[in-house]
């Protein structure tokens, strides 16, 4: 059974005049409609607290066929806002013609409990009858919904069967004729660069050269789609175009369509671009690099600082990738664009004046190497746990905290007395005043017992306090022989945790620490020689570097003294093809 909702209701009149009823009756209609629907509620406030008509809503010469009214969408937004928990009208078409929108309409009214009435049907779901009337047609119209759905989607595959285009974004090579719904006719300009792409693909069997030397040879894709969509292609070939283009059916005249959940392929009614047996032939060469496999001695480097390398000349990131050496595969880094999808773009779009490859060997060798410094250094270890001192022992909900312990200590004292105190009361003298006094505490105890209980439900407790010195120390030693064991994802994760950015260029490397970003860390730390206030995006090293100089190189000026390199090499080189 229904629930009956309150009366009172804050009522909202709804009423619509097309622009027929207008030219007839000018505003005739408009207030037929509104004495109605004043008259329906004096009536019924006779013999009930019925409620009153707080809005009147007005849409002129606006029909009922959808919901796009200006004064309808401002009845629903008051709805919503719960300014309104009845909405009346003189009929059911004046809130909409469409069984489907009246829906759609009821279904947002329940969701903010507010009732509908309707005069001319008896549409009342202030009533549980009129609330079953309304259901009733609810579920009619999602039946409806439902038949229309399966009607279309039969309608659909019966189309795709003929080999009938069934719309969407046109595949580039083709275009939509005026006059034939359901077919696409060749452009010939697209058709032309669809071919090229096929044939050169051929000579190179790779995407990636196959789409670099289409780009430099001036075919390109055409950037508008056509036929839906608001998304735009590139303008050139990439990596993950190409392969798409190469793999589409479309083009030899195959049309996929799904039923029973398996997809199936039927013949297009369209010309086809590509010749079947060329087609045939690209499926089998892409099968053939997608097969290929990598020997399995070769063992994948696991580049710790990726994600956190960027060019010192163009700020993009840098990305592990390989070169193959005179024996082995070299690690190196290097932009982000030219590796998979921009890698076949042209160089004009994306090239960057600086350095081109990063050694990922001895560049990882310097990173972890001040990151060892860092964690190691005595005076830095003493700074961390000082300040984390500071913050435990001056955190206001902690103090809180332990205030409310030692009350609640002190109470359970005070307790302890009393019934130690009442055991050894004479039998002639009233325990009634210990009574009350214990009743006191225990009122008191039981208020610092829910404060307690709030604060730890509020996450705050006080922890444990910062570890001494000498074990603090250890921790930072179990972290350098982390970064010196073969457990590389462990490692990146310590650098990734201390180390905001890697910034190599020409002539130095610069290591931005994220130290400095820690709560624990917003004053001054001594860090060896000097005192350094850190920056807002961490503590700054940089490290002079000096091309092909196996020694220690000049340090730039804002080189930090206590992180001078020794006995290691800074040079980035490594004789990775394409390095400058």
């Amino acid at each position: 059974m229904a629930k009956k909702q309150p009366r009172n209701f804050n009522i909202g009149c709804y009423i619509r005049v097309s622009t027929e009823e207008q030219a007839k009756n000018l505003e005739g209609s408009i207030k037929n409609q509104q004495e109605r629907l004043k008259n329906y509620v004096k009536s019924r406030n006779l013999n009930e607290n019925f409620g009153e008509i707080v809005d009147i809503f007005i849409d002129r010469a606006k029909s009922g066929k959808d919901t796009n009214r200006p004064e309808l969408q401002r009845m629903l937004k008051n709805i919503q806002k719960g300014e309104l928990n009845l909405i009346m009208s003189t009929e059911l078409s004046r809130i909409s013609r469409s069984i489907k929108d009246f829906s759609e309409i009821w279904d947002l009214l329940r969701s903010y409990n507010c009732g509908f009435l309707s005069l001319r049907e008896n549409f009342d779901s202030t009533t549980a009858a009129g609330e079953m009337m309304l259901f009733s047609m609810a579920n009619l119209a999602q039946f409806e919904r439902r038949q229309v759905s399966e009607r279309v989607s039969a309608n659909m595959n019966a189309r795709a069967k003929r080999g009938l285009y069934n719309g969407g974004t046109v595949p580039f090579g083709y275009q939509l004729p005026p006059d034939k719904p359901g077919f696409l006719e060749i452009d010939e300009a697209q058709a032309k660069v669809v071919r090229k792409a096929f044939e050169v693909f051929l000579k190179k069997e790779s995407l990636q050269p196959t789409a670099r030397w289409l780009n430099e040879n001036g075919y390109k894709l055409k950037k508008a789609m056509s036929g839906g969509g608001r998304f735009k292609r590139l303008g050139q070939f990439t990596v993950d175009n190409l392969h798409h283009i190469l793999r589409n059916k479309i083009y030899i005249g195959v049309k996929f369509y799904e039923e029973n959940g398996e997809r199936l392929e039927a013949e297009a009614v369209w010309e086809t671009i590509v010749e079947k047996e060329i087609f045939e032939k690209v499926q089998k060469v892409l099968s053939k690099n997608k097969g290929r496999k990598k020997p399995q001695s070769f063992k994948k480097h696991p580049y710790l600082i990726s994600g956190i390398t960027h060019c010192g000349d163009c700020e993009s990131h840098l990305s592990g990738k390989s070169a193959h050496g005179a024996t082995k595969k070299i690690p190196y880094y290097e932009h982000s664009w030219a590796t998979k999808r921009g890698a076949a773009l042209s160089k004009e779009l994306l090239e960057c004046s600086g350095r081109k490859r990063y050694s990922a060997t001895k560049l990882e060798e310097l990173v972890v190497g001040e990151v060892k410094k860092l964690i190691t250094s005595p005076k830095f270890a003493k700074s961390l746990l000082e300040k984390a001192k500071e913050v435990h022992e001056g955190s206001k909900a902690i103090k809180e905290e332990e205030n409310l312990k030692q009350k609640l200590f002190g109470f359970n004292s005070q307790l302890d007395a009393l019934a130690e105190r009442l055991s050894e009361l004479p039998k002639s003298v009233s325990a009634v005043p210990i009574y009350k006094q214990m009743e006191r505490i225990e009122e008191e105890k039981s208020g610092v017992q829910k404060t307690l209980k709030d604060l730890k439900i509020r996450g705050v407790s006080s922890k444990e306090p910062p570890i001494e010195l000498s074990k603090f120390s250890k921790f930072l030693e179990s972290l350098k022989t982390i970064l010196n064991s073969d457990d590389h994802e462990l490692r990146s994760k310590i650098i990734k945790r201390l180390v905001h950015k890697v910034i190599p260029s020409e002539n130095e490397v610069e290591i931005q620490f994220k130290v400095c970003e820690s709560s624990l860390l917003r004053e001054p730390i001594d860090l060896g020689s000097r005192l350094f206030l850190c920056p807002k995006r961490g503590q700054v090293l940089k490290l002079g570097i000096k091309k092909g100089d196996p020694k220690s190189p000049p340090l730039s000026p804002n080189h930090l003294s206590n992180f001078a390199p020794r006995n290691s090499s800074q040079t980035l080189t490594n004789g990775a093809p394409g390095e400058t």
